[in-house]
């Protein structure tokens, strides 16, 4: 990896992406779906059904809502505070390939994703304590949060660097097509990552999840979604590449 990713811009992308108060909402956001759990646990009887309770947890609020906003803010913000203030200046001055760049910002902003993340599906678990049937959710959930991570992390970046206005646009992006048009019209979910997480998860864990027949199919999965972190991450550095140019002139 380190021929591929260079190490002093995915630390700058680090230090950039978990300031403070990033940081801190980064830590809340974490533990949000535990906080959830534990509500749930303490005001229902013993023997509620639990593990539904998880399923809907990391269905509706992890994968529905709150990975889409961490990856957003993430990948957007990746490029886009160099934008605003005009450092990117200095690091294009860098005598590196703009792929390098790009790329070793997307796997920073795709692992400070995931990150996030992982608290937020593993803590749930250990609170309601689910045992066997929990765990293969969570496991299913997990992999779903990797593969979305990563496509969500590659359009936000482009977003971030290619428009002025990166966060705006990504999270009308969560809104409209995610959170709107995904869950009403058929056939959207073919451009849906979270009908594509969806499918992953009920992939990984068939037992405790299931796909039902509204589910996209995995082979929908693999083309569009790596389709959609493909095409993102060249527009990313073919508009890197035009930014250097156009600094030029």
């Amino acid at each position: 990896m380190s021929g591929i990713l260079d190490s002093t811009v995915a630390w700058l992308t680090a230090r950039q992406l978990f300031v403070r108060r990033r940081l801190v909402a980064a830590a809340i956001v974490s533990l949000v779906p535990a906080i959830i759990a534990l509500i749930f646990r303490l005001t229902h009887a013993a023997g509620a059904d639990s593990s539904e309770f998880v399923t809907e947890l990391y269905r509706d609020i992890v994968l529905g809502t709150l990975l889409p906003l961490v990856a957003v803010v993430f990948g957007s913000a990746s490029f886009g505070g160099e934008i605003e203030d005009g450092t990117i200046v200095y690091l294009l001055v860098k005598p590196l390939p703009r792929w390098r760049v790009v790329l070793s910002k997307y796997a920073v902003s795709t692992a400070a994703t995931i990150a996030v993340m992982v608290p937020a599906i593993v803590l749930p678990w250990l609170v309601m304590g689910v045992g066997a049937v929990g765990a293969q959710r969570m496991l299913g959930f997990s992999a779903a949060i990797v593969i979305g991570a990563a496509i969500y992390s590659a359009l936000f970046v482009m977003l971030g660097l290619t428009t002025k206005r990166g966060l705006v646009a990504g999270l009308l992006y969560v809104v409209v097509v995610e959170f709107v048009l995904s869950r009403q019209v058929q056939g959207v979910r073919s451009l849906s990552v979270r009908e594509f997480m969806l499918t992953i998860a009920g992939t990984v864990a068939p037992q405790a999840i299931g796909i039902t027949p509204d589910n996209v199919s995995l082979a929908t999965v693999w083309v569009m979604g790596g389709l959609a972190l493909v095409a993102s991450l060249a527009a990313s550095i073919r508009w890197l590449r035009k930014f250097e140019l156009a600094e030029r002139l």
